[in-house]
C-alpha cells in the first residue's frame, strides 16, 4: 500500500485566540468548525470580539494500491500514524530589496543575518486529541545603539483530531522589534523588525503494527501559515490555486482545459467578482449582468451577454492593482481562465446544473486551502508571493507539491511584507481586497472604512489592535455580506 497527504499545501492563519477553526477542505465551501466539519464558521472571533480565532490547517492520510487512484487510508488496528513539521521564519533575516521582486526569486541569508532566523524547530505528533510543544524560535539582532536584543517567537504547534489527523496551529499574529526601531517607512521593508508568519515541511510516517517497519508518506506536503484572512467566504478572482495549476499547465505539461462547464468553471469566477462589491467600492462589480439567468444559456442569441460578462472579468486588470514596479506583472486572469471564457462565450459549455461535491478528496483538499489564497498581484501577496511560479519548487510527477529537497523551510514566506500588518495598512486601495477589505458593509446598505480607527500612518496602531477589527461575513443563506464582530469598544463606532 501507498500513501499520500493531502492537501498537498496546506494554509493555516494567525489569530491571537487559542481557540481555532479549520480552514477551507472542500471546493466552494467556508472553513468550518472542527467539532461540525460539514457547517460554517458563524464565529471568527472570541466572545469579547477583541482576539481572531486562529485558522488551523488540517492534513489527511490517504492510501492507494496502484498509485492512481486515492482513498481516505483505512489503516489496520494498532496502526500508528506519526506527523512531523518544521516551522521556519526567515522574513528579517533575509536580503530585501525595497520593493518586492518582480520575478521568482529564492530568498538569500547573509552569515551575518543567521541569528534573524526564527526556526521553531521540528516538531511531531501521534495519536488522536493530541497537542505538541510549541513551535519556538529565537530572534537576535541589535537595536539601532547597537544593544543586544534577543526574544522567543512561538511559531504555533501541532494537534490531532479525533480521527488521529494533523492539525496545523500558527502563531498570534505579533509583530515585534527592538526598542525605538522605526515603522512605516514602507509597505514592504521595515528592517529589524520581525512576525510570526512562516512555512515548512509536513511529513507522516505509518506503522502498520506494534514494532513493525514505519513508511514514509510518499513527497510528503507543506502548510503556510498566513496572516488572517477577514473575508472567508470572498475569494480572490485569480487565486494561489489558479496561479499554480497554470505553472502546472505551462511547465510540467499539465492539460489545458478543453472542455468548459458552466458551474464547475464559469459561475465561481462571475460569482467571485460578483462578491467583490462587498469588500471593494468600485462600481464594476456591481453590473448587473453578472447575476442574469442568462449566463448559463448556450443559446448564439445570448453570446453578446456572455461576451461582455467576460470583456468585464479580463476588465479586472484595470481596477485591481500588480506589481508597483512598471517591469513587475500586473493584476490578470491566467490563460487557462482566459481559454474557459472563450469557450464559454463560443457556447461550448455545459449548461446542466451541478451541486457541490461535499465528500473529501485529495485534489478537493488542495484546491479547497489554495483557493482561499490570492494568487495577486504579487507586491508582496498574503500567503505567498511570486516564488511560486518557480518551477523549481515543485517535486515531479506535479501534483501541488512542494520538494522538501529544493526548498527551505521558511521560504515560500520569506519575502512577504515585514512585517505583515504593514502590508495591510498600506494596500488599503484596490490591492486584496478579499483578504484585507477596503470597505466594511453595515446593516442598512452603507459602508465604512474597515480599518477606520486605525490612522494613515498607524503601523504601530495595526500591529497593537489588528484583532479588533471586524471580519465582512455572510447573512443568511444569499449573497450578501456585512462587517460583524469589530470590537464595539474600539473608536470609532
Amino acid at each position: 500500500m501507498r500513501y499520500k497527504i493531502y492537501p498537498a499545501i496546506g494554509i493555516a492563519r494567525l489569530g491571537q485566540d487559542e481557540d481555532f477553526i479549520v480552514g477551507s477542505e472542500r471546493v466552494g465551501f467556508a472553513p468550518t468548525e472542527l467539532s461540525t466539519p460539514n457547517n460554517p464558521v458563524t464565529r471568527y472571533k472570541n466572545q469579547a470580539k477583541t482576539q481572531i480565532r486562529k485558522q488551523a490547517a488540517r492534513f489527511h492520510l490517504f492510501q492507494s494500491e496502484d498509485g492512481s487512484t486515492w482513498k481516505p487510508a483505512e489503516l489496520p488496528a494498532g496502526a500508528s500514524v506519526r506527523w512531523e513539521v518544521r516551522l521556519v521564519n526567515m522574513k528579517t533575516a533575509v536580503t530585501r530589496p525595497d520593493e518586492p521582486p518582480i520575478k521568482p526569486t529564492r530568498p538569500e541569508v547573509l552569515d551575518a543575518n543567521q541569528s534573524m532566523i526564527i526556526d521553531g524547530g521540528m516538531q511531531s505528533i501521534s495519536g488522536s486529541n493530541a497537542t505538541s510543544a510549541p513551535f519556538v524560535g529565537t530572534f537576535a539582532t541589535q537595536a539601532s545603539d547597537g544593544t543586544p536584543f534577543s526574544t522567543s517567537v512561538t511559531l504555533g504547534e501541532l494537534r490531532t483530531d479525533a480521527d488521529g489527523r494533523l492539525l496545523v496551529l500558527g502563531g498570534s499574529g505579533i509583530s515585534g522589534a527592538p526598542p525605538n526601531t522605526p515603522l512605516g517607512g514602507s509597505y514592504y521593508k521595515n528592517p529589524g523588525w520581525y512576525d510570526d508568519v512562516a512555512d515548512g515541511p509536513v511529513s507522516a510516517s505509518i506503522q502498520l503494527s506494534a514494532g513493525g517497519p514505519a513508511q514514509a508518506a510518499e513527497g510528503g506536503a507543506w502548510v503556510i501559515v498566513a496572516p488572517p484572512d477577514f473575508a472567508p467566504e470572498i475569494q480572490g478572482v485569480v487565486t494561489l490555486y489558479d496561479v499554480i495549476r497554470q505553472v502546472s499547465i505551462d511547465e510540467f505539461g499539465a492539460p489545458a482545459p478543453t472542455s468548459c462547464s458552466y458551474d464547475a468553471d464559469i459561475a465561481s469566477l462571475v460569482g467571485r467578482m460578483s462578491a467583490l462589491r462587498f469588500v471593494n467600492g468600485n462600481a464594476h462589480w456591481k453590473d448587473p449582468r453578472l447575476s442574469d439567468p442568462k449566463l448559463r444559456s448556450p443559446l448564439l442569441a445570448d453570446q453578446p451577454l456572455r461576451d461582455g460578462v467576460r470583456k468585464a472579468l479580463i476588465g479586472i486588470t484595470n481596477i485591481l492593482e500588480g506589481h508597483t514596479n512598471s517591469m513587475g506583472p500586473k493584476w490578470e486572469l491566467r490563460t487557462f481562465q482566459k481559454n474557459l471564457l472563450d469557450l464559454w462565450v463560443n457556447g461550448q459549455f455545459n449548461a446542466t446544473p451541478s451541486t457541490p461535491n461535499t465528500d473529501l478528496s485529495p485534489d478537493g483538499l488542495t484546491r479547497a486551502a489554495l483557493e482561499g489564497a490570492v494568487g495577486q498581484g504579487f507586491c508582496p501577496g498574503i500567503e505567498a508571493g511570486i516564488i511560486v511560479l518557480d518551477k523549481t519548487l515543485y517535486s515531479t510527477p506535479f501534483d501541488f507539491r512542494i520538494d522538501p529537497g529544493s526548498v527551505r523551510p521558511g521560504e515560500l514566506t520569506a519575502l512577504m511584507a515585514q512585517p505583515w500588518q504593514s502590508d495591510f495598512l498600506d494596500c488599503n486601495t484596490d490591492w486584496w481586497p478579499t483578504q484585507r477589505p477596503d470597505i466594511a458593509p453595515q446593516v442598512g446598505g452603507t459602508n465604512k472604512s474597515w480599518s477606520r480607527g486605525i490612522p494613515a500612518n498607524g503601523h504601530l496602531a495595526l500591529v497593537q489592535h489588528f484583532g479588533q477589527l471586524g471580519f465582512i461575513v455572510r447573512q443568511g443563506a444569499g449573497q450578501v455580506f456585512i462587517e460583524s464582530e469589530r470590537d464595539p469598544l474600539f473608536p470609532p463606532p
